[in-house]
């Protein structure tokens, strides 16, 4: 890993960071945040590469927006999320972003499970069927891990 993917990756955790514990503080993400992430992202895409690196930023927001805008549509996930997302995009590039948004829907279904099963077990079989299917987490944790896995199979080369 070179100097300039380690400096961007460190940038984009701390962003990640303080999107996951705004997220769970307020369960919202906003705009200030994101908007901030996605050119500092590709603020760091054209110095490190130029007008390509650029493109290669943009091509990402667009994959990012892509990917979450149906679910977004269907009120299954709220804006912050879509614009994390495509913020995200923006430091790793398309094919990146596709994958982290593949693992993130897999990690937040995973964290959702969990949290059903506790509130499950808290209620002792109280709760109905309708309260559970509108349960809400903050989906910044699922990005963030996403985001993680996929620059992970990145760095390793794990994934062609």
């Amino acid at each position: 890993m070179n100097l300039d993917v380690l400096i961007s990756n460190l940038v984009l955790g701390g962003f990640l960071l303080t999107a996951v514990l705004t997220d769970h503080r307020d369960h919202r993400i906003p705009n200030w945040l994101t908007g901030s992430m996605l050119l500092v992202g590709l603020g760091l895409q054209f110095l490190t590469a130029g007008l390509s690196g650029l493109a290669y930023g943009l091509i990402g927001v667009a994959v990012g927006f892509a990917v979450f805008l149906f679910p977004y549509m269907k009120k299954a996930m709220a804006a912050g999320d879509v614009k994390l997302m495509m913020a995200v995009g923006a430091f790793v590039g398309a094919k990146a972003t596709l994958q982290a948004a593949v693992i993130s829907v897999f990690a937040g279904a995973s964290i959702g499970l969990v949290l059903l099963a506790w509130r499950q077990y808290q209620r002792q079989a109280s709760a109905t069927i309708d309260s559970m299917l509108t349960m809400q987490f903050p989906y910044a944790s699922a990005i963030a891990i996403g985001t993680a896995a996929a620059l992970m199979l990145k760095e390793f080369q794990w994934m062609p």
